[in-house]
């Protein structure tokens, strides 16, 4: 986190530094209480990178006629992202800046081989274990009966491709559960499509299957067709190389015990 800043002729601003799945940010803010109430959601995630994503917040436009390469409107506020700046305007509340900044992060991955997913994120014995589907599947179930210190998301998993292996990190996005979410990483052991039943069950999934089970989860908000495409090379890469399992689980912590090791 920097000191505040002053730039020439306008309010006195205050940024900080944040990196998320090594994506680095650089938030610039004059809103004192919305920058106090981001310091604090992000505090987990604060890390000084070299050159970051430069973010002004509700700030003045170096170039209103530059065109802009995304653009996403959430709830009065808006995202506009060019190769020269990236600004979120009508930000009034740290949800709006947390939802814009899930939505420029999951662009932003798609150049990074990588991808946001709603799904838990569980690590155990160094690996970790995807848990997708959709709301009300058990993604925070999960999370919940998992030991303490183990959850590295329960609502919005990062998953890259880095240095020969598929990692999972994990995100300040949470979910009903709460999990902060931790600024770590481990290798992908599997994907688990959840659905909740009277006993537990695992079931090996075909690549394609585990792809069509992706799909409907997977955050992006692009509607460029050269943006998508390259999303779903990275989604079917992701499902060659990481086993994918359908896991049928009751709401105990022996689903464990089908688990693969």
């Amino acid at each position: 986190m920097n000191a505040p800043d002053a730039n020439s002729g306008g309010a006195r601003k205050q940024q900080f530094e944040l990196s998320i799945g090594c994506v680095p940010f650089r938030l610039q803010m004059s809103d004192r209480q919305l920058f106090r109430a981001a310091a604090s959601r992000y505090a987990a995630f604060a890390e000084a990178a070299a050159q970051p994503i430069h973010i002004t917040l509700n700030g003045y436009s170096k170039s209103e006629s530059q065109p802009a390469e995304f653009n996403y409107e959430f709830e009065g506020a808006a995202l506009r992202a060019s190769s020269r700046e990236t600004r979120f305007d009508g930000v009034r509340n740290e949800y709006a800046l947390d939802s814009l900044l899930r939505v420029l992060l999951s662009w932003k991955l798609a150049t990074r081989h990588g991808f946001l997913l709603h799904a838990a994120t569980v690590v155990r014995a160094g690996k970790a274990y995807v848990f997708t589907g959709r709301s009300g599947a058990g993604k925070s179930t999960v999370a919940s009966l998992s030991p303490a210190g183990t959850v590295l998301t329960d609502e919005i998993s990062l998953l890259r491709f880095e240095n020969s292996e598929w990692r999972a990190y994990g995100t300040p996005f949470w979910g009903e559960f709460r999990a902060a979410g931790s600024n770590t990483s481990a290798p992908v052991r599997g994907l688990f499509r959840i659905v909740q039943a009277a006993e537990n069950r695992l079931t090996t999934l075909r690549p394609v299957v585990m792809l069509r089970a992706l799909l409907p989860n997977v955050l992006f908000f692009s509607p460029e067709f050269e943006a998508n495409r390259r999303l779903l090379d990275i989604l079917g890469h992701a499902v060659d190389s990481i086993s994918g399992y359908q896991l049928a689980f009751r709401k105990d912590t022996a689903f464990w015990e089908v688990l693969p090791e």
